[in-house]
Parts: C-alpha cells; structure tokens; sequence
C-alpha cells in the first residue's frame, strides 16, 4: 500500500512538473496583461508551478513583480546646483534622463520603466561625468544640445514600442 502511494505522488509530480513546462511555452506568447491576470489567478488557485512559470516569464521580461518596486519608476533629477535655481534647467536635465534611459530600455528591449535603469546620479556622472551639484552651463547646455537631437525620435520609438510589447507594464 506504502508503494502504491509513492508511485502515485510520483506520478502527480511527473504530470505536474510537465504541466510547468507546458505553461512556460504558453507565457512566451502572452502579452504583458495577460500575465499579470495569469500570476494573480495562479495565485488564487495556489498553483505554485504555474506561478513559478508566468514569474520565469516576468523576469525574462524584466516586469515588476511587486508594488514597491514601481518607486524607481517616480526618480527624477534632485533640484541642487543649477537644478534647483527657477528657469528651465530642471526641466532639460529631467528630459535628457528620461530620453536616455528610454533609448537604453529601447536597446534592451526590456519593459521595465526608464527611470529604473539608473539613478540621476548615475546618468550624471555616465552622461556628463560630474555630480548634479557640480553640473555647469557648459553642461546644461550638452543636455539641452542631446534633448534636441533626440527626445522626438527616442520618444516616438519607444512609444511604439511600449504600445506593442508593454502595455499596463509598470
């Protein structure tokens, strides 16, 4: 009787774990909704391989799995230095952030929000090669020079992108 059940749970294990592999097949081809309405009905049904298979498919994608997650979606330049003072600086060093982190998530074809892929400090430091304390006229006047010959273009490209590959992606 004890190796009746063995060879049952063995079974069941089998089946299940082929059922994870077919799951993973169906999510390659799932739009982004799709599997969010996936994961939270595998969670209801407490289906941990299916679930295991639409967050292998998430990552893969670089999609958010959790809320808090969305906070590095809201980062925005810090206002110090020639950020801080009224006029439009503010405004030119935020657009040239979004428009390179849009153009890296373009190059990397990842879903994931722009502003994830770096801090303004970092873009800074990468962009310009100072602090954002220490950005200067020469530098302001780089970013405004970057945004002209890009924002229209990058922002279209990704637009499209994001209609076709990301929708409701954080």
């Amino acid at each position: 009787m004890f190796a009746k059940m063995i060879t049952g749970l063995t079974a069941s294990l089998v089946l299940c774990s082929a059922g994870g592999v077919a799951w993973a097949e169906d999510f390659s081809a799932a739009s982004a909704p799709e599997l969010s309405a996936a994961a939270i009905a595998a969670v209801e049904a407490e289906d941990g391989d299916g679930l295991l298979a639409i967050m292998q498919e998430m990552q893969s994608r670089s999609m958010y799995f959790f809320e808090g997650d969305e906070a590095l979606c809201r980062r925005e330049p810090p206002k110090v230095g020639l950020l801080a003072k009224p006029g439009f600086n503010f405004g030119t060093a935020r657009t040239a952030y979004e428009t390179f982190n849009k153009l890296q998530r373009l190059e990397e074809q990842t879903c994931t929000c722009p502003q994830a892929a770096r801090s303004f400090e970092e873009f800074s430091v990468e962009f310009l090669g100072v602090m954002p304390e220490d950005i200067s006229e020469t530098d302001m006047a780089t970013l405004r020079e970057y945004n002209i010959e890009n924002k229209n273009s990058v922002s279209a490209d990704y637009r499209a992108f994001r209609n076709e590959s990301c929708r409701d992606v954080p």
